[in-house]
């Protein structure tokens, strides 16, 4: 192989599948749109190994009457992959710490068991490490705008430079005392940060609601109302296939729910029409629109945005929905409540869906959606304060923003000189890590054929109404 880089002369190049005995992959089927009960079986999300960290409750149940092979539950301890997730995430390694009993492997997530001799924690920071997230991110298949691939193969043959054992310990010790001290401070710009949202909430009750909620003590010239008593109605788009890409200038798109939902129009955010399909004009967006998201998670179903933007030819969605606002009402004012708690609240408990997947809010439940409505002329001063104090907690937010970018890459930094040898310094009398990789080289020679798993029975299965079988699964292990 072609030397990426030097490294001390006691570390040896070797692949991901040199320092791991085996990989275990489940299997996927279709099951019940909500999270598993504590008496239930699970398979993980990939959002469950997404965050840096494991997420047990993002899992969906299994149908009672399905099949379950226990050698694919989840156990503490174990290094997860996601073989399948976007580009940022695809092979992202993650720990799992504790873990609720019955949640299985997915066919999305991979698990890897490391050889004899190999740490478990310099294993999950290397994988970490920049070097090996770029590999990753250059060898998985797919669009780089669409759900990205990595195989077992191409995982597995990873380059890595790997220390000896002993000094593979005292880079975990290392990581361990500079990665907390980072971590810690990230949580505190977080916790600014989820303070600052809430803040920002507050404001916005207090201007587009007149400051009080009660019925009884609006303020004056304010009434209370429904949505529908400011809009002149609702558009939706139409939904059907396209390309897994954005468009080019030259071509119709159609906007994605990621398009409406970080607070501002995102209009890169789409998938390109397909030159044959018939475009309805009436679906095309224009600058100014005011936009609400049909469906979505929970967090931002009937999320608003306006259209400020727009730089090409841009169709709404069957996710989308577009207000034709009715003449002498404010468009800011009207975006800022729906922006607010009090509205947010009222469509969380008008969609319909489980919590834990897509939300949907019909046009019907969104124009009965209560809210405080002052006369026209206030609607401007209030939009107008409101802009200038949320200006203010939005330049606060980017600061902070920038600080836990610093973080990441602080901790980018560390793992770089950690797998360089860089971060700890050598000791001579270490066994050489070609050593170490020739004996996990032996031992896997010398171990036996793995054999095919046998049929299991009804009486073996502790958990109740299930049968085991191994033959719908899939588990494949290195080559001995």
């Amino acid at each position: 192989m072609t030397v990426p880089f030097a490294i001390p002369d006691n570390w040896s190049w070797g692949t991901i599948g040199d320092v791991v005995c085996r990989v275990e992959a489940g299997k996927s089927f279709t099951c019940l749109p909500r999270r598993a009960r504590d008496d239930e079986w699970g398979i993980i999300k990939v959002s469950a190994m997404t965050w840096r960290e494991f997420r047990e409750h993002e899992n969906k149940a299994v149908p009672p009457d399905r099949e379950i092979d226990p050698r694919f539950e989840i156990h503490p301890g174990d290094i997860l992959v996601s073989r399948a997730n976007t580009e940022q995430y695809v092979g992202a390694p993650v720990l799992v710490g504790a873990c609720r009993p019955r949640l299985l492997l997915s066919d999305k997530s991979l698990r890897l068991v490391p050889a004899s001799g190999i740490d478990k924690a310099w294993l999950l920071n290397v994988l970490a490490s920049p070097f090996v997230r770029r590999q990753i991110s250059t060898r998985a298949s797919g669009q780089q705008d669409s759900m990205r691939n990595i195989s077992q193969q191409t995982l597995l043959a990873i380059d890595l430079p790997i220390p000896p054992v002993a000094e593979q310990r005292r880079i975990v010790d290392a990581l361990e005392e500079y990665l907390v001290r980072v971590q810690s401070s990230q949580q505190g710009v977080r916790r600014a940060m989820m303070r600052l949202e809430i803040l920002r909430g507050s404001l916005r009750q207090a201007v587009v609601c007149g400051g009080k909620l009660p019925v009884q003590h609006m303020s004056d010239g304010w009434r209370w109302g429904k949505l529908r008593d400011v809009v002149d109605g609702v558009e939706a788009g139409k939904s059907f296939a396209c390309h897994p890409r954005p468009a080019r200038a030259d071509e119709w798109g159609v906007i994605k729910v990621s398009a409406m939902t970080w607070g501002e129009f995102r209009p890169q955010e789409n998938k390109a029409v397909p030159v044959d399909y018939p475009v309805n004009p009436a679906h095309r967006l224009e600058a100014g629109d005011l936009l609400v998201s049909r469906a979505n998670t929970e967090a931002y179903v009937g999320a608003p945005v306006i259209v400020r933007n727009l730089q090409a030819d841009l169709l709404l969605s069957d996710k989308s929905l577009r207000l034709r606002i009715r003449a002498g009402i404010d468009k800011e004012w009207l975006l800022q409540v729906l922006s607010s708690p009090f509205v947010r609240r009222q469509i969380s408990d008008k969609a319909t869906g489980t919590k834990d997947s897509m939300r949907n809010i019909s046009q019907q439940a969104l124009l009965d959606v209560d809210i405080a409505i002052p006369q026209p002329m206030q609607q401007s001063i209030l939009a107008s304060q409101l802009s200038g104090r949320l200006e203010g907690l939005e330049r606060l937010a980017a600061e902070l923003a920038a600080v836990l970018k610093q973080g990441d890459l602080l901790r980018s930094a560390l793992l770089h000189a950690a797998f360089d040898g860089r971060l700890v310094s050598q000791d001579p009398n270490d066994e050489p890590a070609s050593e170490l990789l020739e004996r996990i080289h032996v031992e896997r020679a010398a171990a036996p054929p793995k054999q095919k798993a046998r049929r299991r029975t009804h009486q073996e299965l502790t958990a109740p109404r299930t049968t085991v079988t191994g033959d719908n699964y899939q588990q494949e292990a290195l080559p001995l």
